[in-house]
């Protein structure tokens, strides 16, 4: 089971964007085996929000950056991003 640091900037973590965050990113340990350490960090700018994903693996650092209106729907889209790196990541060290 992989830890995830939550940081904000200009937002409060409600409970329920805290338990939804945690849920969509608890299984992303299934992609990859070589995961060190996860942080995302969400802020709001103008009604806006920003979300970075960064995941340490083995040797490499990962990142995906997103933007929408809807906290939730920012979560959803970092954690299919992010999904898509550790596939490519576990690709190239297969090779």
């Amino acid at each position: 089971m992989m830890t995830l640091t939550i940081r904000t900037k200009n937002l409060e973590l409600t409970p329920s964007l805290k338990d939804y965050t945690e849920k969509r990113f608890a299984k992303l340990d299934r992609f990859s085996k070589h995961i060190i350490h996860t942080e995302l960090v969400l802020e709001e700018q103008r009604g806006q929000y920003l979300g970075e994903f960064i995941v340490k693996v083995k040797g490499r650092t990962l990142k995906a950056k997103s933007s929408n209106k809807d906290p939730m729907a920012l979560v959803d889209e970092l954690r299919d991003i992010m999904a898509n790196n550790l596939k490519s990541y576990e690709e190239k060290l297969r090779q």
